[in-house]
């Protein structure tokens, strides 16, 4: 009996201990799930960021190409401005032939001198007005294709400007492309490390589930058990009980016996010692 005894004590004792690890288990686990939650979350704010931050290089790298392509359209255009401006200067240059502005302004004033100061027959005067109207045809030329010249110049500068522009332009496009490129990458990463996260979670939750439900199987073991004990004790008392019940009934019957024996030997007329 106290064999078994011990024996169920021992149970009782490897059953606590054993809910006892396990609570402390489960509550490290748990505790490992709310890291892992948290992490969770900071990867999915990040996650949010670095998104939002690839759809703001996207919008930059096409504000950019829209750019391009404006200056393109503009380069284009210059381009086409030069080509006529070029074709006028070669035209008045054949009309002008090599005399220059200076030149062309010194013989005007001459001409306009003398036939301002000179004695002219009336086919000298028109030959002189004739001289003059050309020569001031020359000069109008000589004016008109020093300020295509100088157009011609002013969309050279324009040209280079927008040249320039449209380098920087491109430069500043395969930089946002890079900056996307990295940002990807990096998105790529942390959507992994996510799922990694998710993965642990689910472990966890699955873990925890598992020893919740082994804890529920030892509570169970452990409360059978402790019925089991009362039970037993409860028969231990009771059989002690009527054992002494027994005893007690065994003495009243023995002293039952006396009394008798005793009202006996008082009918008998003998003395009777107490």
């Amino acid at each position: 009996m106290k064999d078994c005894r011990d024996k169920e004590a021992e149970e009782e004792l490897r059953l606590k201990c054993e809910l006892n690890k396990m609570r402390e288990e489960i509550n490290s686990l748990y505790k490992d799930l709310e890291e892992k939650k948290k992490l969770r979350g900071e990867l999915k704010n990040e996650i949010a960021c670095l998104r939002q931050e690839i759809k703001r290089l996207k919008n930059e790298i096409l504000d950019k190409i829209q750019q391009i392509l404006r200056k393109k359209e503009e380069l284009k255009a210059l381009k086409v401005e030069d080509r006529r401006l070029r074709e006028e200067v070669k035209a008045l240059r054949l009309k002008l032939g090599r005399r220059n502005i200076d030149e062309l302004k010194k013989e005007l004033d001459l001409l306009e001198w003398k036939y301002q100061t000179s004695s002219l027959s009336l086919e000298e005067e028109k030959n002189f007005v004739r001289t003059i109207e050309k020569t001031r045809l020359l000069v109008f030329i000589a004016e008109k294709l020093y300020r295509k010249e100088d157009e011609i110049r002013r969309n050279e500068l324009m040209r280079s400007q927008v040249a320039e522009e449209l380098k920087q332009l491109k430069s500043e496009v395969e930089r946002f492309k890079e900056k996307l490129s990295e940002t990807r990458q990096k998105l790529e990463v942390i959507i992994q490390r996510r799922g990694e996260a998710e993965e642990s979670i689910k472990t966890i939750k699955e873990k925890i589930s598992l020893l919740k439900k082994r804890r529920e199987e030892l509570k169970e073991e452990l409360k059978n058990l402790l019925r089991e004990i009362r039970k037993k004790e409860e028969e231990i008392l009771i059989k002690k009980i009527e054992e002494e019940a027994t005893k007690l009934v065994a003495k009243e019957e023995e002293l039952e016996k006396v009394y008798e024996k005793m009202l006996e030997e008082l009918k008998m007329g003998r003395k009777v010692r107490l």
